[in-house]
Formats: structure tokens, C-alpha cells, sequence
């Protein structure tokens, strides 16, 4: 049995664990489908990670969040949001990322230019401009909630 087959008859079952039987059963020379499967449970484990700190931050007063349905997801261009009820994707510039990565990590919108002035250099001092007006496109896109 490869481990791409019980990683299926887990996720259908609910079932996590795998008897001594079904472990040995597995092929050992199946090391390529047992490196795949790594891979996505650790997109999964990231990705869920970022859920879990969105919603422990979700009650302090002031502090901005992603609506209840919309994922982040970090790809190698940027980021990506999606809207699960309306199915519409966002593709985000690193910048953007950026921004919503500071939204997930809990930032208050009034603290978000500083924070970002910290990790990133603004000679001009046009992120702060340019962060505040892509904060409202999310607002008024419903992607995020203060």
C-alpha cells in the first residue's frame, strides 16, 4: 500500500493512525510518494497554522482580521486570498503579502505602517500611503474586518 493510499483511506475515514498491518504493508522502495505526502501535510500544517493565529488574535478590540471566509495562502509570486462563498481569488504582489501577513500576525490598522516600516526601507515614505489605501480596497471588498 503506497502512502499516497493511506493518506486517502485517512482522510475519508477520519481515521489518522495506521494499524501495525497497514504499516507494514507499506512500500518502503515508495520513498518519491512518501516525500510528496510530506510536502502537502506541511502546506497543510502552514497553512492551517495561519488560520489558527488569525482566530486566536479575532478578539482584541481594534485589531483587523480576515473575514470568516477568506483563506491567505503565500505562493512564490506573492500571496493569494481567497473568498470561499463567492469563489473569486485575489493574487497579491509580495507587497500586498506583506500586508496581509501583518493582518494575520493581529496588527491594528493604526500600528500596520510602522510595523511594516520596521521589516521594510521607505526612503519616500509612500508605503504608508500606499498600505492605508490597499487596507480600504480589502474593507470594501469585505476581505478583512476590524
Amino acid at each position: 500500500m503506497s502512502y499516497e493510499a493511506l493518506l486517502r483511506k485517512a482522510w475519508k475515514s477520519g481515521d489518522f493512525v495506521v494499524s501495525e498491518a497497514e504499516a507494514k504493508q507499506a512500500d518502503p522502495a515508495d520513498a518519491a510518494s512518501w516525500r510528496k505526502v510530506r510536502h502537502e501535510m506541511e502546506e497543510i500544517a502552514a497553512r492551517e497554522t495561519w488560520d489558527a493565529n488569525s482566530c486566536l488574535v479575532a478578539h482584541r478590540e481594534g485589531i483587523m482580521k480576515l473575514a470568516p471566509f477568506v483563506k491567505f495562502r503565500e505562493e512564490k509570486f506573492g500571496a493569494v486570498l481567497f473568498e470561499t462563498r463567492s469563489e473569486k481569488v485575489y493574487t497579491l504582489s509580495p507587497t500586498g503579502a506583506a500586508v496581509v501577513r501583518e493582518i494575520v500576525a493581529g496588527a491594528a490598522s493604526a500600528d500596520l505602517p510602522a510595523k511594516l516600516k520596521e521589516k521594510y526601507e521607505d526612503p519616500s515614505g509612500k508605503m504608508a500611503v500606499e498600505a492605508a489605501s490597499f487596507l480600504s480596497q480589502l474593507k470594501e471588498k469585505g476581505l478583512i474586518v476590524e
